[in-house]
């Protein structure tokens, strides 16, 4: 997960359950240019409370992939368990810079990600893992899968989707099931969960020795403990003040807390939409116009700014979607019993309140400071 799996965050979900967690993905060549955005992203914590932790990382060059090893272990170490060479992401960024599933693309690249997990495993004792995407098809796919077997790597993770697909579609349970049969190494299974549920069914399904949960987690991190039902607004707010009592103790960069309320409420707020067939596109987030000047889309609109730079912000926010929002009694009580003596604050005050526990590394954007703070409704009709 990019920017997503900071410590607290990693520290909720093991809470509720997570038995292994990763560090946000690592870009090798960033990493070794001291990058400052780049070496934010790993932090770990000191004893067990965080462990077993593998070190997520990309890159196509394996001499870099080697040396950037052996910076992370001078930056922490003991504090981790193994590497995951990320040959599996789809986006436009590993695209441009030729990693993750667009370096297996072809033979040269295949051979390239063997050198890679060869460099990996002899420059220092950790295991080495991987995580791949199916290929056009299932033979390709295991056929990949013992290379990279034969290369070192020690624990295979298998997304059952190709690459063009992302996030969206069906997965491909049964390629998983195959490439699990055809190596000797554990094989986890990864794509599409939703569920505690749905994660059981896989695992008897494919025969895996686990299973790897992203997107779902990120919406919900006690996903792992709790029963499926319905996910309400009530229950999002729930999530996110646990979240920041972990934030409290390892304070992750305002774009990660941004991110996560992204994630934790985007779903709940922008759910009851009277989809017409029409999207309107409001800060790049293409949505029902039904949904534009609803409370769920002011609030949403409203956490994802850049002035939103601490806790304290944040906890503010909650407390007022709490009062303007249709949420159970239980939530209302449990948000009241955390705010003591402090009155409930208006998104303008909010704006302007000042955490004291985290540094501002952002410049606020012009915005009207009146009682009601009003996001850019600017349309871009599709």
């Amino acid at each position: 997960m990019v920017k997503q799996s900071d410590v607290a965050f990693r520290l909720m979900a093991r809470k509720w359950g997570a038995h292994c967690c990763y560090t946000p993905m690592l870009k090798s060549l960033k990493f070794l240019q001291g990058i400052e955005e780049e070496m934010a992203e790993f932090v770990t914590v000191a004893g067990s409370a965080d462990r077993p932790l593998i070190v997520q990382v990309c890159g196509r060059c394996p001499k870099q992939l080697a040396d950037m090893a052996l910076l992370v272990h001078s930056l922490a170490p003991g504090g981790f368990d193994a590497f995951d060479l990320n040959l599996g992401c789809p986006m436009e960024n590993a695209e441009a810079e030729g990693y993750g599933s667009f370096l297996i693309e072809d033979a040269e690249g295949i051979q390239t990600a063997c050198n890679c997990v060869q460099e990996l495993a002899a420059a220092q004792a950790l295991p080495v893992c991987c995580k791949i995407r199916i290929l056009a098809s299932v033979q390709e796919t295991v056929r990949l899968a013992r290379l990279l077997e034969a290369a070192g790597c020690s624990l295979l993770t298998v997304h059952g989707r190709r690459r063009a697909a992302k996030g969206r579609g069906p997965v491909d349970w049964g390629a998983i099931s195959a490439v699990r049969a055809a190596v000797g190494i554990p094989v986890v299974a990864n794509g599409g969960i939703r569920t505690r549920e749905e994660a059981d069914l896989m695992m008897q399904e494919t025969g895996c020795a686990g299973v790897m949960v992203a997107t779902a987690l990120l919406i919900n991190p006690r996903l792992f403990a709790e029963p499926c039902e319905k996910h309400t607004v009530g229950k999002a707010i729930s999530v996110a003040l646990e979240y920041l009592q972990f934030a409290e103790q390892h304070l992750p960069r305002p774009i990660v807390l941004r991110k996560h309320f992204w994630y934790f409420f985007r779903n709940v707020l922008l759910k009851d939409a009277d989809d017409d067939g029409g999207l309107a596109s409001v800060r790049g987030e293409r949505m029902p116009p039904s949904l534009l000047g609803t409370e769920g889309h002011k609030f949403y609109t409203f956490m994802n700014q850049p002035f939103l730079c601490s806790v304290l912000q944040f906890r503010a926010i909650l407390r007022l979607m709490a009062h303007k929002l249709n949420v159970e009694p239980w939530v209302k009580l449990m948000v009241e019993s955390l705010a003591g003596e402090v009155p409930v604050l208006s998104m303008a005050e909010i704006r302007r309140l000042s955490g004291t526990s985290v540094v501002n590394f952002t410049n606020s954007t012009s915005c009207e400071e009146g009682d009601d703070w009003e996001p850019d409704c600017s349309l871009l009709w599709e």
